[in-house]
């Protein structure tokens, strides 16, 4: 039986079972009064009242002073001369109507809340589920379209259904209900579904405990954005792998040419031709410097960013750099860790090496940090000759610096990943200050 057909029912037998109070409601005050009891049955015009209100509101309270006025009419004739009765029979049916009034008003503000509620759940992008608690285990009370739609079934055909049935493992409903049982909401739980076509569907589960025992699931579907975060990952794995290739056989190359230009610095002694070799071999020199450093970025990206410990970070970077005896690196950034590109290590090994490498008078390096009102903020400093007003800006550009070095490029590019933008801001001949700006939801103080 379809929904329209089911309310059409019910809606005849509301009416049968009203009118049939109603009938029997007259008939036993009638023969009540030629009993003169009209005590005791004037109370059974309570029950058509609250169901005509509450099934009728809109017309709760017409209906309510039909029954008063009827019963009004029914009682009169008995009531000449008897002053009690009838101040009876007026307040009874004041009464009646005003029940009939409250009960109205009272449901149409309830049913007011029930379409609020039910437009929220029946229009909701999210596929909404209500769970109720049977005696043979969880089923399916309510679901709305979006929730039908991803099962590839319909809200009809859901009523009434095991739980179980939503679920690729039935037993990952046994350790939600658990999270819902301890904590009484459970956010963001990623899961597997189980359509009713033999597919499955990856969805992002929200669920929460209801009054009565009751749980309300909510369900994004999330297969799309799995589909193309895999074709990503396998698309980044194949540009990974011909990065890897295209790297061996420049490498390859550039060898072989330095060795051709060796060999030809042998043979050859003519002055303006070794120079014009030397000049070819610094080059290929500067060539195999950014295949060497485009090597150690092959896999920028590659891997989903994280929250990573930025003192853990910086600690790792520098056990991989060569120190002179001279400097000294001082970083004061326990407890705040910063969401980043797993390459984050090799931003802090750019900037240091950048300093001892390009700031001549360099004696120590300081990394802190410092929260603002838009973000925080990461400084790293040094205290050699600092970095001239007209290259601040172009010494973060592809290529731009001695030895053709990629450094500074790749940093911005490392920490643009994840929103975070880098700029120097030092005095020239006082010491380079590098700021490394984290937007607000991307770092946190643990």
């Amino acid at each position: 039986m379809t929904s329209g057909r089911r309310a059409a029912a019910w809606e005849r037998r509301r009416l049968f079972l009203l009118t049939a109070s109603v009938i029997v409601v007259f008939a036993a005050n009638v023969v009540g009064l030629f009993s003169g009891i009209s005590t005791v049955l004037p109370h059974l015009f309570y029950l058509p009242i609250v169901l005509g209100a509450y099934w009728y509101p809109r017309r709760g309270v017409p209906f309510s002073l039909g029954l008063a006025l009827g019963y009004l009419a029914m009682s009169l004739p008995f009531a000449i001369g008897e002053g009690w009765l009838l101040v009876q029979a007026i307040a009874r049916a004041v009464v009646f109507a005003a029940i009939g009034a409250v009960i109205s008003l009272l449901t149409l503000r309830l049913r007011e809340r029930e379409e609020l509620y039910r437009g929220v759940f029946d229009n909701s992008e999210a596929g909404t589920f209500i769970i109720a608690q049977e005696a043979d285990g969880a089923q399916i009370e309510e679901a709305n379209y979006v929730g039908a739609s991803l099962l590839g079934s319909t809200t009809d055909a859901l009523r009434g259904e095991p739980i179980t049935r939503l679920f690729d493992d039935p037993a990952v409903w046994e350790s939600l209900k658990a999270d819902i049982d301890l904590k009484g909401t459970v956010y963001g739980f990623e899961t597997t579904l189980r359509r009713t076509d033999g597919g499955t569907a990856r969805a992002l589960l929200s669920a929460g405990r209801l009054q009565g025992g009751g749980i309300v699931l909510t369900l994004v579907d999330i297969t799309a954005l799995k589909n193309a975060e895999e074709t990503l990952r396998r698309t980044n794995a194949k540009l990974n792998m011909l990065g890897r290739l295209t790297h061996r056989d420049l490498a390859a190359a550039v060898s072989r040419l330095l060795a051709q230009i060796t060999q030809g610095m042998r043979q050859f002694d003519d002055p303006a031709f070794r120079r014009y070799l030397e000049e070819l071999e610094e080059s290929a020199r500067v060539v195999q410097r950014r295949v060497e450093i485009t090597r150690d970025y092959q896999d920028l990206g590659l891997q989903p960013p994280d929250w990573q410990p930025v003192q853990e970070v910086i600690r790792r970077a520098t056990s991989c750099l060569l120190i002179p005896s001279g400097v000294s690196i001082h970083s004061w950034v326990e407890r705040l860790e910063v969401f980043a590109d797993p390459m984050l290590d090799r931003v802090f090994s750019n900037l240091i090496e950048n300093a001892i490498r390009h700031g001549k008078t360099v004696s120590s390096v300081v990394i802190t940090f410092q929260i603002l009102d838009d973000g925080l903020a990461i400084y790293v400093e040094d205290d050699g000759v600092g970095v001239p007003e007209e290259y601040k800006e172009r010494i973060f550009e592809y290529g731009v610096g001695s030895g053709g070095g990629l450094g500074l490029f790749l940093t911005r590019e490392i920490l643009a990943i994840t929103n975070m933008t880098i700029r120097e801001t030092g005095t020239p001949g006082e010491g380079a200050r590098f700021v490394i700006h984290v937007p607000p939801d991307g770092y946190r103080i643990t």
